[in-house]
């Protein structure tokens, strides 16, 4: 039986960055959705195409080349896509990622691939870096899904774990994409299909803008025996001098600002940027 007091709790605006009952990329039940979304750019999350992929490789390799930049960390590596063929190209790579699935996955390839990768399964704001690496992967715009405080760890984490001089290659959302965030609230009734279960269930979705170019969208399932899950996908969207502050504090110089982690050339009002940063 549906707890009706429970889903009026769960559906009130959340603060900034409040969590959900259950973190998407940490769900048992939703395993199977988080390894496929990053071989399926439609899906909220998922990796960008082969195509792409090669040219952020490529760009990389320009950027920090493997004869000086020997020893890199892909973090949030997911099952591997960047971690694999950065290790075809010589690179020693370490991998790190929170879903057990994906890492699990991504060992598996290197096996099969014989690749020596180095995944780990582990909270990149928690994890136990020391001045080892020459170059730090943090793709897919990871770094704005997290709170303030959290964003300092991670920084903090890799500035520890980078050799002086080391660069990291990072991305984020725009505040041109922030403007242009339209706020939603839609109901659902969802059957077989549904990208989140295959059980029948009414999907309560918001799309929500908040000060300090914060948004969130919540997608609540409702299920017929009861249960009740709740996801908040938080992103901070950035101005290039806002996350040139941030990366000072950490202590890093913004060295150059690109349209993407592929090195494109940057375009003013883009909806995301890549940036590079050095180690002071």
């Amino acid at each position: 039986m549906i707890n009706i007091e429970k889903l009026l709790e769960i559906a009130k605006n959340p603060e900034p960055f409040e969590e959900g009952t259950q973190e998407i990329w940490l769900d048992p039940d939703r395993a199977d959705l988080v390894l496929k979304g990053h071989f399926d750019e439609n899906i909220p999350g998922g990796s960008r195409d082969s195509s792409f992929i090669d040219e952020t490789i490529d760009f990389i390799n320009n950027l920090a080349p493997v004869e000086k930049y020997k020893k890199v960390i892909d973090l949030g590596c997911g099952p591997g896509l960047y971690s694999q063929r950065l290790a075809m190209r010589g690179y020693d790579v370490v991998g790190v990622d929170f879903n057990q699935n994906s890492i699990d996955y991504a060992i598996r390839e290197a096996q099969e691939k014989n690749l020596s990768i180095d995944y780990r399964n582990e909270d990149i704001t928690n994890i136990d870096l020391e001045n080892d690496f020459d170059l730090a992967l943090l793709i897919y715009q990871i770094y704005g899904v997290f709170n303030p405080t959290k964003r300092k760890k991670i920084l903090s984490n890799i500035h520890r774990g980078l050799k002086p001089g080391g660069l990291v290659l990072l991305d984020v959302l725009s505040d041109t994409s922030y403007e242009k965030f339209e706020p939603k609230i839609v109901w659902v009734l969802s059957n077989e299909g549904s990208i989140f279960s295959d059980k029948s269930h009414l999907t309560l979705y918001a799309a929500l803008k908040y000060p300090n170019k914060v948004t969130v969208e919540r997608s609540i399932l409702v299920f017929d025996d009861g249960e009740l899950v709740n996801y908040n996908y938080w992103n901070q969207n950035f101005t290039i001098e806002d996350l040139e502050k941030e990366a000072d504090e950490a202590g890093f110089t913004l060295e150059k600002v690109y349209a993407d982690v592929n090195g494109g050339e940057y375009v003013n009002n883009s909806e995301s940027f890549a940036a590079v940063l050095k180690k002071k």
